[in-house]
């Protein structure tokens, strides 16, 4: 039996955790732990420093929570543990699981974050806390407040690092841990790992084991996705430009830094957009505000950092925009997965500069999806087809009888069938370029159809080969021809299939972009 298959038959009580930990747990309904809990648990217990490298939601509360919880000695009433976040909404989250892990414990366990009266954290420090769940910045006043001692500190718990570090509080939590005891225990978990948080864990930590959860997929399928190279000077107005272009029921703007966030808004209300923004520097007031207003469709544009946006659920989010290209792959899913939901349509546009270019190749090859340059709306749509008009009877009418539509036409589309061939997408091409006037039969009974992509678009024989395989339906021996040239294709499909052919395809997407099909004329 391989180490990874003894790991998925691992039950949380095979883990060494106390009778009245396991009883909360099995009260809780938990069975079988995750992957970051089968690695980190036995670890932590064992003593051992830990660095956890895994994303949200794979239960890294958990990973730490448990062991740590296990540490502590009720007899003592020092804070013998503390856990620092990077936000508000962490820190409560962490302390309600931590609670619900303790339940059978004779622990105190206090949540001390910024947006709340600081005198009542105090009063509950001063009667006692076993543990302290913090934002770095509350811990850091109560600290210099004599409020909260950390001599006694022996379990000590980064979670989310490389949000800390984006927030800019990477000193601050160099502070804190220079005041925990040298013989301490820690535990740093990030999604990432960027220099310096691997700078952090090399000063702060003792021989640590390093566990890597890798996520079983980055799927973002769904989404539409495309981006926009222009140089940093030019970004806020070719971003107005796509914002008017796009005209997003409602969009989420991201940026990295909570500062650029705060700039972008007014950049963006001094060219006359109605736009709000979410960053950590906004009191909680205004931004549970903004948050409702969002929601409640008030407002229409959200200028958001990664940390701020969390907890925002909007299934009308039509658009994401990244005005910051993320800084790793599992980012931009993270963001991108905003929009798209309850079966709609979503569209994630991201924009890079020249020297960017690099880092969404990386993103493109991770995500393993097509995103393509961004075209303007009517670029898209022009490449779609028209409803097809219905005879008396109610049956569509042949193709040689309906009405032509020149390609500068902006024709109503019924139906937008996706055809999922990755790679970048090209342009359409002029109605001078195609074969006019009458339907000519390819050899033997074939119809010639015209596809308004070439290999200049990345377009190749056997993309079109599949796509009449998978989008069509057709055989391969009902495909008599496929000729890709340098802005557009020819396929000869037998005849009796040739109306199916360009009903399936004509307005599908295929490598990120809409394909126009029709029969050609000569």
């Amino acid at each position: 039996m391989t180490e990874q298959t003894e790991q998925e038959d691992r039950l949380f009580k095979d883990l060494g955790l106390s009778p009245e930990i396991q009883q909360a747990i099995d009260e809780i309904g938990f069975e079988k732990p995750s992957p970051i809990q089968a690695e980190a648990i036995p670890e932590l217990l064992a003593g051992h420093d830990v660095i956890g490298q895994a994303q949200t939601g794979t239960g890294k509360t958990a990973a730490f929570g448990l062991p740590m919880l296990q540490y502590l000695d009720p007899g003592n009433d020092e804070v013998q543990a503390i856990v620092l976040t990077p936000t508000r909404e962490l820190c409560i989250q962490v302390t309600q699981a931590l609670r619900s892990y303790a339940e059978h414990l004779d622990i105190e366990i206090v949540a001390v974050f910024g947006g709340a009266p600081i005198r009542s954290q105090q009063a509950q420090l001063r009667s006692g806390a076993h543990v302290v769940v913090a934002t770095v910045g509350r811990m850091k006043d109560l600290i210099s407040r004599r409020s909260l001692v950390l001599t006694a500190a022996r379990f000590v718990v980064l979670d989310e690092a490389d949000e800390m570090l984006d927030l800019g509080f990477i000193e601050d939590v160099e502070r804190i841990l220079r005041m925990c005891p040298s013989g301490r225990q820690t535990a740093l978990f990030s999604a990432t790992m960027p220099p310096p948080i691997k700078r952090l864990a090399d000063t702060f930590m003792y021989d640590p084991v390093t566990i890597s959860i890798t996520p079983k997929e980055l799927t973002v399928d769904a989404i539409e996705q495309a981006y926009v190279e222009v140089p940093g000077r030019a970004k806020v107005d070719k971003l107005v430009e796509v914002v008017k272009e796009e005209d997003p029921e409602q969009a989420i703007l991201f940026c990295r830094t909570k500062i650029g966030a705060s700039r972008l808004e007014r950049d963006l209300k001094n060219r006359g957009l109605d736009v709000k923004a979410l960053h950590g520097d906004l009191s909680q007031g205004v931004r549970d505000g903004v948050m409702l207003a969002f929601k409640n469709h008030r407002c229409r544009l959200l200028v958001a950092t990664d940390i701020a946006a969390r907890g925002l659920d909007v299934d009308h989010v039509t658009h994401v925009i990244n005005y910051d290209i993320p800084n790793s792959s599992e980012t931009y899913v993270h963001r991108i997965g905003r929009t798209g939901r309850a079966g709609r349509t979503g569209r994630a546009i991201t924009f890079v500069t020249p020297d960017q270019m690099r880092d969404l190749d990386q993103i493109k090859k991770d995500v393993k999806a097509s995103i393509s340059e961004w075209e303007k709306p009517e670029d898209r749509i022009e490449h779609a087809r028209p409803p097809r008009r219905k005879r008396r009877d109610g049956n569509p009418a042949p193709l040689d009888d309906q009405p032509a539509v020149a390609v500068e036409e902006v024709p109503e589309v019924d139906e937008v069938v996706e055809v999922p061939v990755g790679g970048p997408a090209g342009q359409a091409e002029p109605a001078d370029e195609r074969e006019a006037d009458t339907i000519p039969e390819a050899a033997d009974g074939a119809v010639k159809l015209f596809v308004n992509r070439g290999a200049r678009s990345g377009l190749t024989e056997e993309d079109l080969r599949w796509a009449l395989r998978e989008g069509a339906v057709l055989k391969d021996e009902q495909v008599a021809d496929v000729r890709v040239l340098e802005r557009f294709s020819f396929v000869e499909v037998d005849g009796d299939v040739a109306e199916q052919t360009v009903e399936y395809l004509d307005g599908t997407k295929l490598k990120g972009s809409g394909i126009r099909v029709e029969i050609a004329r000569s």
